[in-house]
């Protein structure tokens, strides 16, 4: 059985990848958020060494889960918008990522500090809003191809 029904199997865990990596850098990144934008005093984080790689590696992956998105339109998410089946869990992961997607931008373009810090935590609960909506969207996607496999057992 096909993991996501008209792509191939390695398209599904592309996107498992690129969420599961990007929502560690960005957590990875989380602590940096508290000590230079909130100002708090902490010892957590990665070294600094660590830090340009994690910070790459999120952007990028980042910028690929909005290319795999666009993929995802062509079929998966407009047949699923025409048959009502698990859209308000999609519809809330795709929001989050494209909103995602322009306060990225804003951490980079914007200079107001207070700016960057609203920005700032915005992103981080994005992030926290995508990666819960992909979480509840991947188990009701399980719960809907659980009973059209009971469904068809039945018919045959």
């Amino acid at each position: 059985m096909k993991r996501l029904s008209g792509y191939p199997n390695w398209f599904f865990w592309m996107i498992i990848l690129c969420v599961v990596v990007t929502t560690l850098t960005g957590l990875f990144m989380f602590p940096w958020v508290m000590e230079f934008k909130l100002q708090w005093d902490i010892d957590l984080g990665l070294s600094g060494d660590l830090r340009l790689p994690a910070v790459v590696m999120h952007v990028l992956l980042g910028w690929l889960m909005l290319m795999l998105l666009g993929a995802l339109w062509h079929s998966h998410i407009r047949a699923g918008w025409r048959k009502k089946i698990n859209y308000v869990s999609g519809l809330v992961t795709s929001l989050s990522l494209l909103l995602l997607a322009f306060s990225g931008i804003g951490l980079y373009y914007l200079s107001s500090e207070t700016a960057q810090l609203l920005v700032s935590l915005l992103h981080t609960f994005l992030g926290l809003l995508l990666f819960s909506g992909f979480i509840w969207h991947y188990i009701g996607g399980r719960n809907i191809q659980k009973q059209n496999l009971k469904r068809q057992r039945i018919l045959d």
